[in-house]
C-alpha cells in the first residue's frame, strides 16, 4: 500500500489544542486589562467627570485616595465588579452564544473530509500495527481500508467493476484465511497464484468441473461418531436440506420433518456400517432401496444385522422404524421429499467431490487457507442445496468456540460472497451476521441491488442483514428504487434559496414592482438522478459514526501494487473417478499398469477394505502369499456377490511387491503389477 505523507492525526490534534489554549490565555489577559481600565472610566462617570482623564492605573490611584470615604469606596468597588463581570463573564458567554451555529432546519448532510476519514480509521497511517484490512476504495489517492472485525457489503449492478475494484484487490491483499464464492472461476485464475506463492494452502472446490478437477470436501465428516453428538450433528445437516423454519405449509412441514428423520436414520446406518461409504451420495443410493422397495431394504437390513449379532443401535433402528410405520403412499411422498435436494449427489463428479476431505472447514482460523468454491453459472440453480450446506457448515463449525477460549484460533477468515444472491437463501449467514465478528469471521457480501435480498429474505430480514454490515459500498445504481433509497441514506442539507417575484399594474399609470424572498430549502446531498449519474469511477461509502465518503473505485489492472501480484494459478488435481466408481459399486478395481514417477502404490487403489487381511511376514514364500490373498477374496467375495471376471491374482515371482497395510506403500519401480478383475 502507498505510504501516507500526511501529518499523523495525534500530532495535529495536539498542536491544535496547544494553539487554542494559548489563544484563550492571551484573550483572558487582554480582557482583564480592559476591565481594569473600564473600572476607572465607570468611577469617573459616577462622579460626573469626563472619562478622558482615565488611565490604566487610575483605579489603583483612586483607591489610595478615596478608600477612607465610604461613598467613594462603594463606587470604586462597584466599578471594579461591574467591569470585571461585564468583560470577563458576560462578554465571553455572549460571544460563545453568538458563535454557536444555528441548527439547520433541514439538516446539514455533507461528505466527510480527509481528517474525518482518518479519525474514523479508514485511512491507514505510518507506524500503525498491521492487521487484516478489507480494501474499500480510494480517497484522494489513498486506499480506504477497514480494520477490526466489521463486515462490508457492496451493492453494485452487473458489469460495474465490483470484481476488479473490490473482490480481486482484497484477494490480492488479505493476509489470513479466505473462502470465496467464485461463480465464474475468474477469482481463482487471477488471485490463487499469489496466495499460493505466499504460504497459503489453496484449494478449489469445483463439484461441477467437467474434467473432474476439484479438491474434495465431505460434509458428513463433521458428524462426530460419539453417541452424545452424532444425532445432533446429523439433524443440523438435515435442517439445511429440510428446514422447519415455519415458512411453508403444514403439509410441507410434516414431510420435511419425516425426511429429516429419514436423513438421520440413514446417516446413523452409514456410521454403523463401516463397509459403506459415509457420504451423501451413498445416503441417496441407500434411499433407492438397492434394487428393492425402501421398506423391504430397510427392514431386511435391520433383521440381518440382528441375526448377525451386529444389531443397529436403538437410535438408528427407531428412526428407520418410524419411517416404516407410514403407509405406502405417505412413504412415497416422504422419499420424494428426501430425494429432492439430494438428487444433485447422483452426479458422479459431485459425489466424488464430496466423498473425502482435502481441507477442513474447522481449520480456517487455525492455519491460513484459501478455498475457492467454483460453480459455473449454468449449474447455479442445481448447486444451491450444496452451496447452502457448505456455507452453513462453515459458519456452524467456526462459531462453536471464541478465539479467547482457544489460542490456536489466531487468524481471521474473510467470506467473500461474490454474487451472494446466486446461492439462494442461506439462513445461517443472515442470522449469524450479527455475531460473526466475535468469532474472527468477516463478510464481504456482494449483491447487485438490495431488491435481490428483499426477494430472498423478505424486506425486514434483508434490512437487518444489511445493517449488520458495519460498512456499505454503493456504486451508481440502475434501478430507480435503489437510487431513491441510496439518496435517502445520505440525508439532506439546508440551502438558502432566494426567490424573485414581479408584479405589474395594468391601470392608467401602469407600475411594475419586484419582490425578493429568502427561505430555507431542503436539498438531498445527492439526488436520485445524481446518484445514478455518479459515473464509472466514483463510489459512496457509508460507515458508522462517520459522514458519507465520496471516493474513487480501484482498478487492480491499472495499479502497480496489484499488477505485480499476478501469478499463474496452481493446477487443480484431477479426481480419480475410476477409483471412486469402484468404491461406490463395491467392486475390486484394476490397479494402474503404470504409475507416475515418484508415486507410490497402496492397497487403497484397489477400492477394498484390507483391514482383515492376515498378512504373512514379508519374507514369506510365494505360496504363502497366494494362500493369503486367495483366502481373503474367497471370504469377501462370496459367489453370490462376486463380480464376473475372476479374482485378483498376486505376482508369484516377487513376493516383496505385496504390502502389509494400506499405509505401507511400495515404489513403482519395485512393482510389476499384473492384477486383473
Amino acid at each position: 500500500m502507498s505510504a501516507s505523507t500526511a501529518l499523523p492525526m495525534t500530532s495535529w490534534s495536539g498542536a491544535r489544542k496547544s494553539a487554542a489554549g494559548l489563544f484563550a490565555v492571551v484573550a483572558l489577559a487582554g480582557l482583564a486589562c480592559a476591565a481594569v481600565y473600564l473600572s476607572a472610566v465607570i468611577f469617573l462617570l459616577l462622579n460626573k467627570v469626563h472619562p478622558r482623564h482615565a488611565e490604566f492605573t487610575s483605579i489603583a490611584a483612586y483607591w489610595d485616595t478615596y478608600a477612607y470615604d465610604p461613598k467613594r469606596r462603594k463606587q470604586i468597588i462597584g466599578s471594579v465588579v461591574a467591569s470585571s463581570v461585564g468583560l470577563l463573564v458576560v462578554l465571553p458567554i455572549s460571544l460563545v452564544i453568538a458563535a454557536r451555529r444555528k441548527r439547520p432546519l433541514h439538516g446539514d448532510a455533507r461528505f466527510a473530509n480527509t481528517g474525518e476519514i482518518e479519525r474514523a480509521g479508514l485511512l491507514s497511517r505510518d507506524g500503525e500495527a498491521p492487521s487484516p484490512r478489507i480494501i474499500v476504495g480510494r480517497h484522494r489517492g489513498r486506499f480506504l481500508t477497514l480494520s477490526g472485525q466489521l463486515s462490508v457489503m457492496l451493492s453494485a449492478p452487473t458489469r460495474s467493476g465490483k470484481g476488479v475494484g473490490v473482490v480481486v484487490p482484497n484477494l490480492l491483499n488479505w493476509p489470513d484465511s479466505v473462502v470465496v464464492l467464485d461463480v465464474k472461476g475468474e477469482n481463482y485464475a487471477i488471485t490463487a497464484g499469489y496466495r499460493a506463492a505466499h504460504g497459503q494452502r489453496v484449494y478449489a472446490f469445483s463439484p461441477f468441473e467437467e474434467q473432474a478437477r476439484s479438491h474434495r470436501w465431505n460434509p458428513l465428516t463433521a458428524v462426530r461418531t460419539s453417541p452424545l453428538h452424532r444425532v445432533g450433528d446429523l439433524l443440523a445437516i438435515g435442517q439445511v436440506f429440510f428446514p422447519n423454519d415455519g415458512t411453508g405449509t403444514s403439509s410441507e412441514a410434516y414431510f420435511n420433518d419425516q425426511a429429516r428423520n429419514l436423513f438421520m436414520g440413514l446417516g446413523l446406518y452409514l456410521l454403523e456400517t463401516p463397509t459403506l461409504l459415509r457420504t451423501l451420495g451413498e445416503m441417496l443410493r441407500q434411499s433407492s432401496g438397492k434394487g428393492q422397495s425402501l421398506k423391504d431394504h430397510l427392514s431386511g437390513a435391520i433383521a440381518q444385522r440382528t441375526k448377525d449379532d451386529n444389531a443397529l443401535t436403538d437410535e438408528c433402528a427407531d428412526a428407520l422404524r418410524r419411517l416404516l410405520f407410514n403407509s405406502e403412499n405417505t412413504l412415497s411422498s416422504i422419499v420424494s421429499t428426501f430425494n429432492g435436494p439430494l438428487t444433485i449427489f447422483a452426479d458422479a463428479i459431485v459425489d466424488a467431490a464430496t466423498s473425502a476431505d482435502d481441507f477442513r472447514l474447522e481449520d480456517l482460523r487455525r492455519r491460513r487457507q484459501s478455498i475457492y468454491v467454483r460453480v459455473p453459472p449454468s449449474r447455479l440453480a442445481n448447486a444451491r442445496p450444496l452451496l447452502n450446506l457448505f456455507f452453513s457448515q462453515l459458519v456452524s463449525l467456526n462459531t462453536q468456540q471464541l478465539p479467547e477460549q482457544d489460542p490456536s484460533l489466531k487468524f481471521q477468515c474473510l467470506l467473500v460472497n461474490d454474487e451472494f444472491a446466486a446461492m439462494g437463501r442461506v439462513g445461517v449467514i443472515s442470522t449469524a451476521a450479527a455475531f460473526l465478528a466475535g468469532y474472527n469471521l468477516r463478510l464481504l457480501t456482494v449483491v447487485q441491488a438490495m431488491s435481490q435480498l428483499d426477494a430472498l429474505y423478505g424486506e425486514k430480514e434483508a434490512r437487518t442483514f444489511a445493517t449488520n454490515h458495519g460498512l456499505q459500498i454503493l456504486y451508481a445504481p440502475r434501478e430507480q428504487r435503489d437510487a431513491d433509497e441510496y439518496s435517502a441514506m445520505l440525508g439532506h442539507f439546508t440551502e438558502r434559496a432566494t426567490s424573485t417575484s414581479r408584479s405589474r399594474s395594468f391601470g392608467h399609470h401602469g407600475h411594475t414592482s419586484t419582490g425578493r424572498n429568502e427561505s430555507d430549502q431542503r436539498r438531498a446531498l445527492l439526488l436520485p438522478q445524481e446518484f445514478k449519474e455518479l459515473g464509472p469511477e466514483r463510489l459512496v461509502v457509508i460507515f458508522e459514526h462517520c459522514k458519507p465518503i465520496l471516493g474513487e473505485k480501484i482498478r487492480y489492472h491499472r495499479d502497480k501494487v496489484f499488477k505485480d501480484r499476478l501469478h499463474r494459478a496452481p493446477v487443480v488435481p484431477q479426481m480419480n473417478m475410476d477409483l471412486h466408481n469402484a468404491r461406490t459399486q463395491q467392486r475390486v478395481r484394476d490397479a494402474d499398469d503404470e504409475l507416475p514417477v515418484g508415486k507410490a502404490f497402496t492397497l487403497d487403489e484397489l477400492a477394498q477394505d484390507f483391514s482383515e487381511l492376515e498378512v504373512p511376514d514379508l519374507t514369506g514364500t510365494a505360496a504363502e502369499w497366494d494362500a493369503c490373498l486367495e483366502g481373503y477374496f474367497q471370504k469377501t467375495l462370496a459367489p453370490s456377490a462376486q463380480p464376473a471376471g475372476g479374482t485378483v491374482e498376486p505376482v508369484t515371482d516377487q513376493p516383496e511387491a505385496c504390502v502389509s497395510s494400506t499405509e505401507h506403500a511400495v515404489e513403482h519401480e519395485h512393482v510389476d503389477q499384473t492384477t486383473q478383475t
